[in-house]
């Protein structure tokens, strides 16, 4: 209470009006209702007060003043106006008037009056500042020159408002393009208030214009530590981190983290840590981040993305699902509908996929990959017409695509139709990039259907140089082989074709090898399977693996880790490790040279250890350098697997104890390799195991943790 009459009696004081009439005092009660009103919001009531008490003392300048300022403020400029007419008729040798007057004329619309007010005011008070400030706002448009020379004039008059002036004329230097003067004026503004961070921002901004990456990352980094918690100058910092500039995805994760971990459903800080878990290959960290973003919900690429690492990630349930709901969500959107109809076809959903191709084309017909697909689902499930029929729209539209003629051409010849037209259609194909191996093979194929051998075994042979890891043409290069009568060369081909088919499709591959067998004779086999054995091999290439160690002795039985090193032209080694990788025993061949830590076992001294230890280390090394495979063959013809067991004997006396290397029967060291699996198209044993007749030793090599850089390019 005691406040509110304080109020009421300086109100009172200022404008005169103690001991004045009863009328007065209303006039006032009226304004101060006026202005609880309008400090409330309630702007239409407030004015009617400042109307009422204009209406009981029409002289008030001040009243005016309020009410036209209100006015403009809720844009009745109309009433403005009028009381901005009567406010410098009352006391037209007032700046402050004239101020008034000419922003309800630049409210109007009128420039040339509300400027000629401002600077009326400025000529009867060169000091009113505000008169200056509104001269700058009002040319910063249409004249930047003029809106400067009002600034610096306004500087002066007020060189406490140094940050946001200097900040107001880096912005018409900008305008000007005059982008280093810009840049004063932003240093100044820095200098004069480091904590207002406009400027800041547009400093950094033009640091990043002049691709001066490390200056405008300084800028951010200290902006961050004003607003640690803004998720958008973290991402920032993050990109800019992660742009090709610095390329530095170590330290943008960081940033994004950060983001991420104060708004986890931040769609730029989701996709960048998405990003860059795709980058290292980490499908199911990338979807996880993906999966929170609210851009989820409201993106259709978003989903599209999500999708793609559940199907990198092997879960194609989830990644069609999630693309059912998009489609639902987005029936429009073709995208979406492409990528769900292709997840249908990978998961053998033959009918769905062709159906929801059919309804992508009824809305967009010219959509290449939509058809493309549709052509090739239909050709490999047998309706050839409608695979036809897509293909020729294809090339209606695209008649020199040598993918689309290629896949039609083949898909006529495979089936042996029109055979004319399909080697045209693949010669088109080869002529515009000869150096396809897939067209190649095609030509090849259709030349074969046609009777054509020569030229057919020609193409295979350039095809095959292209692409030796494809099973089907090693197939087809079989075939020709065979009806060429090279049945060594068909054998071969066949033979590698098998090694490179999924085990479940092998049988049809395998009845061509017998056929092949028995057009070659016996005699020849040894020779034949140590050169196809021979050409899978390492043969000396540098080769490193993780492995496990199963050992036994005298019915004691010892797992263990090791890793196993092959160096180029004849150095291998072998370490046995324990926790942390910390090495327990190592042996090291370098051609005839055997170095190895000092070992023994119980009931066998160190120097027979020594001497069977080396001798089965240089086993490992032979077969890694290729020596072992050089000399082995085939004891009982095609059915012998005597080459892939690898048996060594080695003498003992009738102590147990090294004699003679010649062998013994009953006394050997037998050496077997089995497993096997390809890696960079070498056939590598999974499993080598030695054995003697009171201790066997079995590796098992890690296929996950293999260091092989070199790619077996297998010739025709």
């Amino acid at each position: 209470m005691i406040k509110k009459m304080i109020s009421v009696l300086v109100l009172l004081l200022t404008f005169g009006f103690t001991g004045a009439r009863a009328s007065d005092k209303a006039s006032y009660l009226h304004f101060m209702n006026g202005m609880l009103l309008e400090r409330k919001g309630s702007y239409d009531s407030a004015l009617q007060e400042y109307k009422t008490t204009l209406m009981l003392d029409p002289q008030s300048v001040f009243v005016y003043k309020q009410a036209m300022n209100l006015a403009l403020h809720i844009g009745k400029v109309g009433e403005a106006e009028e009381w901005a007419n009567y406010v410098v008729k009352a006391d037209s040798a007032s700046a402050e008037n004239w101020v008034l007057y000419g922003n309800v004329q630049w409210a109007k619309g009128d420039v040339e009056a509300a400027n000629a007010a401002f600077e009326k005011a400025s000529a009867l008070d060169k000091e009113n500042t505000e008169a200056v400030y509104q001269l700058a706002s009002l040319w910063s448009a249409k004249n930047p020159d003029k809106a400067i020379e009002y600034l610096k004039r306004y500087l002066v008059l007020k060189p406490d408002e140094a940050p946001d002036v200097n900040y107001q004329l880096a912005l018409l230097y900008n305008v000007k393009n005059d982008l280093e003067t810009m840049k004063v004026h932003l240093l100044k503004a820095k200098e004069a208030d480091s904590m207002y961070t406009q400027p800041r921002y547009m400093l950094a901004n033009y640091y990043e214009v002049k691709n001066d990456t490390a200056a405008a990352l300084g800028e951010y980094l200290d902006l961050l530590s004003l607003e640690r918690n803004n998720t958008e100058l973290l991402n920032h910092i993050g990109e800019l981190y992660a742009a090709p500039a610095s390329l530095n995805l170590e330290e943008a994760e960081k940033y994004f983290a950060k983001s991420y971990g104060l708004d986890k459903t931040n769609p730029v800080a989701c996709f960048w840590l998405s990003v860059i878990s795709e980058q290292r290959r980490d499908f199911t960290a990338a979807s996880g981040y993906l999966e929170t973003s609210k851009d989820l919900k409201e993106n259709p690429g978003t989903v599209l993305r999500l999708s793609y690492y559940y199907t990198q990630s092997g879960r194609y349930d989830k990644a069609i699902s999630l693309l059912e709901d998009g489609h639902k969500k987005w029936p429009e959107d073709t995208e979406i509908s492409y990528f769900l109809a292709l997840g249908y076809d990978d998961t053998h959903k033959n009918s769905k996929s062709v159906e929801l191709f059919k309804s992508i084309l009824d809305k967009k017909p010219d959509y290449v990959e939509a058809r493309l697909q549709y052509a090739v689902i239909s050709e490999r499930e047998g309706d050839m017409a409608a695979a036809e029929e897509n293909f020729r729209y294809l090339l209606v539209k695209d008649p020199n695509n040598a993918n689309i003629l290629n896949y039609l051409g083949y898909a006529l010849a495979d089936r042996g139709l029109k055979l004319a037209e399909a080697e045209d259609l693949i010669s088109r194909a080869v002529k515009t990039s000869p150096s396809n191996g897939a067209y190649l093979d095609s030509l090849a194929w259709v030349h074969f259907k046609r009777g054509k051998y020569p030229a057919a075994l020609e193409e295979i042979k350039s095809a095959l140089k292209l692409i030796s890891d494809d099973s089907t043409l090693w197939g087809h290069a079989g075939d020709i082989y065979a009806a060429s009568l090279d049945w060594k060369g068909a054998w071969r081909a066949y033979s590698i074709s098998a090694l490179l088919e999924n085990p479940d499709k092998r049988k049809a591959v395998q009845a061509k090898i017998k056929n092949a067998r028995k057009q070659i004779p016996d005699a020849e086999a040894s020779g034949l399977t140590s050169a196809f054995l021979q050409s899978f091999n390492l043969n000396g290439k540098d080769f490193s693996a993780f492995a496990k160690v199963y050992a036994s002795f005298r019915g004691k039985k010892v797992k263990l880790d090791g890793v196993l090193r092959f160096s180029a032209p004849d150095s291998f080694a072998f370490t046995l490790v324990g926790p942390l990788m910390a090495p327990m025993w190592k042996i090291k061949i370098e051609g005839n040279q055997v170095e190895m830590d000092a070992a023994s076992l119980k009931d066998i001294d160190e120097e027979t250890f020594s001497y069977w230890a080396a001798l089965m280390g240089t086993e490992f090394k032979d077969y890694l350098s290729g020596a072992f495979l050089a000399g082995a063959r085939l004891e009982n013809g095609w059915d012998s697997d005597q080459l892939l067991s690898g048996v060594r004997k080695v003498g003992l006396d009738e102590a147990g104890n090294v004699g003679a290397l010649s062998p013994l029967k009953e006394k050997k060291l037998e050496v077997r390799f089995g497993d096997y699996f390809l890696k960079n198209l070498y056939l590598i044993p999974g499993v080598m195991e030695f054995k003697i007749p009171f201790f066997s030793l079995k590796v098992v090599l890690d296929k996950s943790q293999i260091n092989l850089k070199e790619f077996n390019a297998v010739a025709p």
